[in-house]
């Protein structure tokens, strides 16, 4: 790596910190997704020596859902919070019964919360302490994804290095990810773990010797981490299971396959297996899946594909940009450029897959690896419409899973059949149309809105 090079990435991953800084600071307690329901989980763990709550359809507690999910975020902000006396926060956290949560109307009902002031306010003490803490936390963990893609790009496209700069920096610079990244949620741990896997998996499948017994022992870890941050990285096994045998028929070898699977896959049951145990002895279900969806709730009907196309804007408006409790978008007219740039970025990516397939351009091994990138992609996206066919949860931001993957392919479709002098003046217009709406929304729309609700209120 040139120092030009690092340079230009060490100015992206402080853009990120600073700007998700800003994000968390600006948007209020508890009126960023899910966030009203995500930290009082954090909250009985830390009071409770991190014991599991007991899940009640008919009384559900502040945490609601959040009760059913896999617990290591949430024990892992609960160690970092726990030594604050979060007392108040029924004080704080008083929740608005008539917001127009989901919903986005004219002169709407946006606040989740009814807001005290004093309570939240710099420097922050109490439960406003431990949600900021706790946001923190979350930021770090976006740093990881960034970092994460920027090394995946490197790894599958190691002739573009200044599309590992992009793609990193598409990342960072995306709206929904920092609004997301400065909150409490779950999103942020599974988010950087889900890519963590993929680019594990792709540097599995990129040596050519057997693979050691340690590079085994950090994807069983990651994976058994996984299935404790949240359930959909379990769909990330039969990748793994994959490459294991994908590697060992290259290089005609069983150990891959039979070794590989015993530990990888021994650790992933020794982390993760309890707390599906847990959910076996309770609830009868080891994922704790159908206790989840009787407290958020079912659709009446499951939703067929018609249904689910039909709320496809909301799931590009939860990609690119979402805010308050899902009551706070942008104008239409960014939708639209940001759909015009992803859709051509995306298009531009099959576009050079077809051609580099047809031309015979990669070899196999060269294919394998980068396959992985395409693979996680779409089983995440076949993995959220089962999801969102249930319970109603068309929100693009459910697949940041795979968000390094997509960052990727979709930058390096907007320029791969460009001469590589002439990719950043596509790239550069590019990036600096998302670093731009993503610097003026914490104050133009977020903070703007915020304070005209509070001169209403005290109107």
């Amino acid at each position: 790596m040139t120092s030009s090079h690092r340079f230009w990435l060490y100015t992206i991953l402080l853009a990120y910190l600073a700007l998700a800084v800003i994000y968390s600071i600006v948007t209020p307690l508890f009126e960023a997704s899910d966030e009203l329901w995500h930290y009082p989980m954090v909250k009985y763990l830390a009071d409770n020596n991190f014991q599991l709550p007991p899940q009640d359809p008919a009384n559900p507690a502040p945490w609601r859902q959040e009760g059913s999910q896999p617990p290591l975020y949430y024990m892992m902000a609960a160690a970092l919070t726990g030594w604050i006396d979060t007392s108040d926060m029924d004080a704080v956290r008083r929740v608005n019964p008539h917001a127009d949560i989901g919903i986005v109307r004219p002169d709407g009902n946006l606040n989740m919360m009814v807001h005290v002031t004093d309570a939240e306010a710099f420097p922050w003490r109490g439960t406003a302490l431990a949600v900021h803490l706790a946001r923190f936390f979350s930021i770090a963990l976006g740093l990881g994804t960034v970092l994460v893609t920027y090394t995946l790009a490197r790894e599958i496209l190691p002739e573009h290095p200044t599309v590992a700069l992009a793609a990193a920096a598409l990342n960072a610079f995306l709206p929904m990810f920092l609004f997301i990244s400065g909150s409490v949620n779950n999103d942020n741990l599974s988010n950087l773990l889900g890519n963590l896997l993929t680019l594990l998996v792709v540097r599995l499948l990129k040596t050519h010797q057997r693979p050691s017994l340690r590079a085994y022992v950090i994807l069983g870890v990651c994976t058994g981490a996984g299935l404790l941050a949240k359930l959909n990285l379990g769909f990330f096994i039969p990748v793994i299971a994959l490459a294991l045998l994908l590697q060992s028929i290259r290089l005609k070898d069983w150990r891959p396959l039979i070794i590989g699977g015993i530990v990888s896959g021994g650790l992933t049951i020794l982390i993760a297996g309890w707390w599906y145990w847990h959910n076996w002895q309770l609830y009868n279900d080891p994922t704790g899946l159908d206790m989840f969806l009787q407290v958020v709730g079912r659709r009446a009907i499951p939703a067929n594909l018609a249904q689910i196309w039909s709320e496809r804007h909301s799931f590009t408006q939860a990609y690119w940009g979402f805010f308050g409790g899902v009551n706070l978008p942008y104008p239409e007219v960014l939708y639209l450029v940001f759909n015009i740039m992803g859709g051509l970025g995306l298009l531009g990516a099959l576009l050079f897959v077809a051609n580099t397939l047809l031309r015979r351009q990669w070899s196999l091994e060269r294919w394998l690896p980068a396959s992985i990138t395409l693979l996680w992609p779409l089983v995440t996206f076949i993995s959220y419409l089962r999801w969102t066919a249930e319970t109603p949860a068309s929100q693009g931001r459910l697949i940041f899973v795979a968000l390094s993957s997509l960052s990727i392919w979709m930058i390096f479709g907007l320029v791969w059949w460009l001469p590589s002098k002439r990719r950043e003046f596509i790239a550069l217009p590019v990036l600096a149309f998302f670093a731009l709406v993503t610097l003026l929304t914490p104050f133009l729309l977020i903070l703007s809105t915020r304070r005209r609700l509070l001169v209403q209120v005290g109107q």
